[in-house]
């Protein structure tokens, strides 16, 4: 039975904070990502506002959490984003290959793989110091092989991101590389170092027989499934006629917060293998620490959002608060404040969602953590004055799955 539209908007966090922790479809954990949010959150919100066969798009979408969302609850997922790397992983989650594509694809790769024919003396030794040798010519033969352009292609990719660092336990390796943490890189002198001084040993694993291992885990379709699109796009320029054709029924994402990660620094790794470098994608995108060129950015994005969003559809922008000095600052009120009410949005409220701290990424970095937000907020809006839908309380019961027909 449905909850009332009078349901306090305030008390929302409740519904996807009851989700046991580790709920969700195998393929969002495929690589991990900073400052992702969990899919229970998405899942909320694309079950609440949205019916089978409507469009839900994220301009900032990152490990492709809520495309995936809506494909599995049978919507179209849009995402795009300025980074190669977010564009990948989405890519991967909108449109994914049956289980036997890919392994009949994995094993072409593999029988023409010949370690003798494979040079790694050009490889940067930030990169060579992380794996054995006969590990890395497996990587660099993939990486020559693999076109991302490719839907199969493009989802093998997505895997080996996925894996190309990770931690060690007692059962071996998690990925490919010494072991660091999987969600993101250290500066390369940090690795450098913390190998010397703790005596790391690169291990020798098969590549190959990590990525069949790692399938078994991921509950794939058993006929391809094409449920929606992911592509190169910087969220402050025009968004494409297509795509405003198509009318979006929710618009939800999470765009950069003010000055807390370079992602293209933080992935220096996985750019590598993309065949890209930090720099150049920090470049394109948003980081800065001037609240007025944040605000700027803000008005061009939900300026285009205007254009993009069904009449009756919403807007819902995950924004952290962000420490400044010895304050934390609502940045998500001050864009509803300096941006967002000039462009006559119709506010159904400002969400204040607590984020328990043994689940922030950012807990590692010891004393660096400060910077990091406490609180996310959710500004939920529509084009135009509405009600809101029956808040009808998700069953956590039971894992979406693919459906098995083609599409």
């Amino acid at each position: 039975m449905g909850v009332s539209a009078s349901f306090p908007i305030q008390d929302l966090p409740q519904q996807w904070r009851s989700a046991p922790r580790r709920w969700g479809h195998p393929l969002h954990s495929l690589c991990s990502y900073f400052a992702m949010f969990p899919p229970q959150l998405a899942h909320f919100f694309v079950d609440w506002l949205t019916q089978p066969g409507e469009a839900v798009y994220d301009p900032f979408s990152g490990r492709g959490t809520v495309p995936l969302e809506a494909v599995l609850q049978g919507r179209r997922g849009y995402g795009s984003d300025a980074n190669p790397l977010a564009v990948t992983l989405s890519r991967a989650k909108t449109k994914v290959p049956s289980k036997r594509t890919l392994l009949k694809r994995l094993a072409e790769i593999e029988a023409s793989f010949s370690r003798n024919t494979v040079s790694i003396n050009d490889e940067p030794e930030n990169i060579a110091m992380l794996y054995s040798d006969h590990t890395l010519k497996q990587l660099v033969w993939l990486k020559d092989q693999l076109d991302r352009t490719n839907d199969t292609d493009c989802f093998w990719i997505a895997t080996i991101l996925g894996m190309l660092h990770g931690n060690h336990n007692k059962t071996g390796p998690s990925g490919f590389s010494i072991s660091m943490p999987n969600t993101f890189a250290m500066a390369p002198r940090y690795v450098a170092k913390y190998i010397r001084e703790h005596g790391l040993v690169r291990p020798e694993v098969n590549v190959f027989d990590m990525l069949k291992a790692r399938l078994e885990r991921l509950d794939l379709p058993t006929a391809k499934r094409a449920g929606g699109k992911s592509w190169t796009h910087d969220a402050t320029e025009a968004p494409p006629p297509w795509l405003i054709r198509q009318r979006p029924k929710l618009v939800f994402t999470s765009p950069p917060y003010l000055q807390v990660i370079k992602y293209g620094q933080y992935n220096w790794v996985r750019l590598w293998f993309l065949g890209e470098t930090s720099t150049e994608v920090d470049k394109r995108l948003m980081a800065s620490a001037s609240l007025s060129r944040y605000l700027e950015f803000m008005r061009s994005v939900s300026a285009n959002l205007k254009h993009v969003v069904a009449e009756d559809g919403y807007v819902c922008f995950v924004i952290g608060d962000v420490r400044r000095g010895e304050e934390d600052l609502n940045l998500a009120q001050a864009v509803w404040d300096e941006v967002l009410h000039d462009q006559n949005w119709h506010l159904h409220g400002i969400i204040a969602d607590e984020i328990p701290q043994d689940r922030k990424v950012s807990r590692i970095w010891k004393h660096n953590s400060g910077r990091a937000t406490k609180v996310d907020r959710l500004l939920l809006l529509s084009p135009t004055p509405r009600d809101l839908p029956d808040v009808v309380p998700p069953s956590w019961t039971q894992q979406l799955s693919f459906l098995t027909t083609r599409s």
